[in-house]
């Protein structure tokens, strides 16, 4: 290593006790989404972005750190602050930050306070250490991650509030940098039939006359069955792409998450709702799923012309791969060689976060989270490991560093 990066490290470890004292601080203040309420969190990650030197940008509680007077080259830092709901199940306080066995638990503590807490800290000790930086560096801690990102860093980007030559996006998993991304397309059928007595006049074409029903849950089946050889098909394709350990599925899925339908045990059922989700891998784009639907939307009319069906995309984005030669790619992983003193291959993250948003505004992005699937991320008792904490914060600074000096 040389000697600023020695240097750096060194200052790091010296701030430990600090970085857990704010970790356990922010993991403190509730900042579920929903009901998003924002205010406390965003007031405390901007007074302390101040406290260290930054310039601050807060908008719609969105926080906005700027340090550095050039405009190139430039590089943001990204974490969010937002979490699901605790839920229940919980053996520990989710808002104790309660510390057991060097685990700092609480929720958000993993996803993705650490993040929010390794990049403020990754830059005090670049900034404490008298280290001048070469262009600009903006470091966010953005709102909504958790439902789709439109008024966090989506909003931040069209609004042209931040903008970079490269991201490294504090979110998912740790221990090695992802640079391939899957894509996401959540997505609502609804049906709409006719209600009727179901005894008297049922929904059978052989006794069936101008007061019988047409039963939407019946034909809902038919979505179910497409839905379910789509996930056969899937089956056909593995990614190429390495996966995080503990990660097996190699495949893209289907996942039918919420049915709903019918009112009384009497009445054939008018309305029919089911949501779903579908994770690709890279190899698979979204615009064609999503044209595979529809056109068996379109073909099971023609076939039934009682069939009365509407599908939304709710939401959705194409998968992406990152240059893993180019010259940001490879600051990134130098820097998780140095800390985890191992060569460590670029992984594939599957699940959905903000990546794509600067992906899709021709920004380098490269992922590095704190943590693994045994952290409980988005269940009871999620905790963040302090050493890994530690780790991330030194990843984060690194990578600064070789970005900017």
């Amino acid at each position: 290593m040389e000697n600023l990066e020695i240097k750096i490290l060194d200052k790091i470890d010296s701030m430990r006790n600090e970085i857990i004292k704010f970790h356990q601080d922010i993991v403190r203040i509730p900042s579920e989404n929903p009901p998003a309420k924002y205010k406390p969190i965003s007031q405390f990650v901007e007074s302390k972005m101040k406290e260290i030197g930054l310039e601050t940008i807060n908008k719609r509680k969105n926080i906005v750190g700027i340090y550095g007077n050039s405009e190139s080259p430039s590089l943001i830092l990204y974490g969010h602050m937002d979490t699901v709901p605790a839920y229940d199940g919980w053996t520990k306080d989710p808002f104790g930050a309660e510390i057991i066995d060097n685990k700092i638990y609480g929720r958000g503590a993993c996803d993705d306070k650490a993040c929010v807490t390794a990049e403020i800290f990754a830059i005090k000790a670049l900034i404490d250490s008298g280290i001048k930086i070469n262009g600009k560096l903006t470091v966010i801690s953005v709102i909504d991650e958790e439902t789709g990102g439109f008024n966090g860093a989506k909003y931040l980007l069209d609004k042209k509030i931040i903008k970079g030559d490269a991201c490294l996006l504090g979110d998912g998993r740790g221990g090695y940098p992802a640079a391939y991304t899957g894509g996401f397309l959540l997505g609502t059928f609804l049906i709409t039939g006719k209600k009727a007595h179901a005894l008297s006049f049922p929904d059978i074409p052989k006794y069936r006359n101008e007061f019988s029903g047409i039963n939407a849950i019946q034909k809902m089946v038919k979505v179910l069955n497409f839905l379910t050889n789509l996930q056969e098909e899937f089956l056909k394709t593995e990614t190429k792409y390495p996966n995080f350990p503990g990660h097996p599925s190699k495949i893209s899925t289907v996942n039918i998450v919420k049915i709903r339908g019918g009112e009384k045990m009497s009445a054939v059922p008018d309305k029919c709702l089911l949501h779903f989700i579908v994770n690709t891998i890279p190899e698979h784009d979204i615009e064609s799923i999503k044209n595979r639907i529809t056109d068996f939307i379109e073909e099971s009319k023609k076939k039934d012309p009682d069939l009365n069906i509407k599908v939304q995309f709710t939401f959705s984005f194409e998968p992406f791969v990152s240059d893993v030669n180019g010259k940001f790619a490879k600051i990134i992983q130098k820097a998780v060689n140095t800390i985890y003193k191992e060569e460590r291959e670029f992984k594939m993250f599957q699940s959905a976060n903000d990546a794509h948003f600067f992906h899709e505004n021709g920004i380098a992005t490269i992922l590095m989270g704190t943590g693994s699937h045994m952290n409980n991320v988005h269940a009871e008792d999620e905790f963040v490991c302090i050493d890994d904490l530690i780790d991330t914060t030194k990843i984060f600074a690194l990578a600064v560093l070789n970005y900017l000096t």
